[in-house]
């Protein structure tokens, strides 16, 4: 069954929280923690703030290993070296840099991160965001900050509001409800906050609904004025404000009742009043997040698809957090982008060139070198997140490291750990997500009673859509197949338009069942609602697999494989090793299968992964037999199905 990642939404922890290219592709140097030659350091990147300058990759002589490393400015940005990408960009023409005016923003935003507005102010000028026809919005935003910085508060608003309406998206209103507060104005700033907020929120109903993208602003917006309420002291107003989400997601109850204790109690927030460098880091984050999204907006207008690595979106992140270097949100944002896009270097030199370490960026840094490879370095950073975590983090930081852990094989490490982790949980919601952790722990190493047993408390302590789906899981692989159809299927009434619910539904029974027939339907209504998910389309090639058609299979399980990337996933490979063998590529069929093992397979299909790569597979292929029928709006499920 194909479960999302239920335990993690970071590579930081686990955690409940309110809260056009550049150039060439190419890998940058990994970074190290050596000390850095400072004298060296200053002297190959002279004019840059100490903050740019704390991001150079240093070798391990202690030196920045410089622009010759990157072929480009983007690998640069992948490599999370600032120093480097914002020497290479003041390099380049000014012609060249006409081409994005975020090349000149970049050089503008140092300086002042540098402290130095005056030179700031400078570069503003040399940009060409003001001429005889007037100023950018652009230009205007960036002059208000650099007013807000020296604390002409009049002026800075002023023009501010003259941005605001150029400004994409919320970013106007958000930025100036930000400025507000850091002047001292947390009233006024509330009062933006009110007026953003709808006066009816409504939730999405799965992954793809479109509502999606409009309720992650909201929660944004909402989760921002609880929160400067929380700090206000104002306690039973900002559990009021965030109460609005958790009534536009009732299933989601417990999770929102301990986001609820955390605003009463203080628990899990390092909540504190913005000062100026703060209000303009997330100023300038929440404009790279809206940039983004016009561009994926305007690719898919165009017919386009937008994916891969947004080298813009990063750059710019990572320039605002050279304002702010302490903004823990914004580093593990950037941290995540880069994980999700394979760039563990970077993900390792980000967290670790933190002004200050901690458990969760050990975590980070230590999930990167697992997936390169490194796995006395993964063990020695899970060493050190354990020596840094304290009683505040304790839980989360153990949750990362049991997690590396298992996908180190770590049997008795990871079980060890997970009974500490529900140990320690307090609320149903942490007791929840631990007895879950433990489902995905135990199952990892084949113990499927024991992880049908923490599934099923799980679920009791905290019964929703996503506990249940984990559940039936569990129990389909403790051989209690009936009743995990009753759970998938009544989920499947409910959710009648959820892509992944009916591929769960799908996969489960052309791998649990003999029901082909119907499998096969259910995979082929959840590739047409969602045709570019790489889990699908496997799991739809893998049916076709069971029916004996296996070149669809290959086709659609190499697009499944080509999706993924630059990621892979065990199962995937496993997948086309079987596909490859049976089509007479051995050669084929052996490279899919290592790479399957290479990929943390669960200990039971990594024995039977390796018996294949040993001895091939002795079984003939599945029997070609006849491709059922498939209509969108046929096989509803109904009451008595189940």
């Amino acid at each position: 069954m194909r479960l999302k990642n239920l335990a993690a939404a970071s590579v930081l922890a686990v955690s409940v929280s309110l809260a056009g290219s550049l150039g060439a592709c190419a890998s940058a140097p990994v970074g190290v923690t050596q000390k850095p030659d400072q004298a060296a350091v200053d002297e190959a990147f002279t004019g840059l703030s100490g903050a740019a300058k704390a991001t150079a990759v240093i070798d391990h002589d202690g030196r920045p290993v410089g622009l010759s490393a990157y072929p480009a400015p983007i690998d640069a940005v992948k490599a999370g070296d600032m120093a480097a990408f914002l020497t290479m960009t003041r390099n380049l023409d000014a012609e060249d840099r006409a081409g994005s005016p975020l090349l000149d923003a970049f050089l503008v935003i140092d300086k002042a991160a540098g402290g130095d507005i005056e030179g700031a102010r400078t570069e503003l000028a040399l940009s060409g965001g003001a001429n005889e026809d007037g100023e950018t919005g652009f230009y205007t935003y960036l002059d208000a900050w650099l007013l807000a910085l020296e604390g002409n508060e009049a002026e800075a608003i002023k023009r501010h509001r003259a941005a605001a309406g150029s400004m994409p998206g919320l970013t106007g209103d958000l930025s100036l409800a930000a400025m507000l507060e850091a002047f001292g104005h947390p009233e006024q700033a509330l009062a933006v906050y009110e007026a953003l907020t709808p006066s009816k929120i409504e939730a999405p109903e799965h992954e793809f609904d479109p509502k999606g993208l409009l309720y992650s602003h909201i929660k944004t917006v909402v989760s921002r004025h609880a929160l400067l309420l929380q700090r206000l002291g104002r306690i039973d107003d900002a559990k009021a404000v965030y109460q609005q989400l958790a009534d536009a997601e009732p299933e989601q109850a417990i999770s929102y009742a301990a986001a609820l204790e955390s605003l009463q109690t203080g628990k899990n927030l390092d909540n504190k009043m913005l000062t100026m460098p703060a209000a303009f880091s997330q100023s300038l984050s929440d404009v790279s997040r809206a940039l983004q999204e016009q561009r994926i907006i305007r690719t898919i207008m165009l017919g386009g698809r937008a994916d891969g690595f947004d080298d813009q979106r990063s750059a710019l992140d990572q320039v605002a957090l050279l304002v702010y270097p302490e903004d823990t949100g914004l580093r593990s944002a950037i941290i995540d982008e880069m994980y999700a896009n394979a760039l563990y270097d970077g993900v390792a030199h980000v967290a670790l060139t933190a002004p200050e370490p901690t458990a969760s960026l050990q975590i980070a840094a230590g999930q990167a070198l697992l997936m390169e490879g490194d796995q006395p370095g993964a063990r020695a950073a899970i060493d050190r997140a354990l020596d840094l975590a304290d009683d505040d983090n304790r839980l989360t930081t153990l949750y990362g490291a049991l997690q590396l852990h298992s996908l180190m094989n770590d049997e008795k490490a990871s079980k060890d750990l997970v009974n500490e982790v529900i140990v320690l949980s307090g609320n149903d919601a942490e007791k929840a997500a631990a007895h879950g952790l433990a489902t995905e722990i135990y199952s990892q190493f084949g113990d499927f009673k024991v992880a049908a047993d923490h599934a099923a408390k799980a679920r009791a302590l905290d019964d929703t859509h996503d506990r249940r789906i984990v559940l039936a899981d569990a129990l389909g692989k403790n051989g209690q197949i009936n009743e995990a159809l009753t759970i998938l299927r009544t989920e499947r009434l409910a959710r009648p338009n959820d892509p992944y619910m009916l591929n769960t539904l799908g996969y489960f029974l052309i791998t649990r069942t003999e029901k082909l027939d119907e499998g096969f339907r259910e995979l082929s209504r959840a590739r047409a609602m969602a045709e570019h998910d790489p889990y699908i389309a496997d799991s739809l090639g893998w049916a076709y697999y069971r029916l004996g058609h296996l070149s669809e299979a290959k086709r659609l399980i190499e697009l499944a494989r080509q999706e993924l990337e630059p990621h892979k996933h065990w199962e995937i490979e496993s997948h086309l090793g079987d596909i490859y063998w049976h089509l007479g590529d051995k050669e084929d069929a052996k490279d899919a299968w290592q790479a399957a093992l290479d990929n943390h397979p669960p200990v039971t299909e990594r024995a039977e992964i390796a018996e294949k790569l040993a001895n091939g597979i002795v079984a003939a292929a599945p029997e070609r037999k006849p491709l059922p029928d498939v209509s969108l709006d046929d096989g509803e499920i109904g009451k008595q199905d189940i």
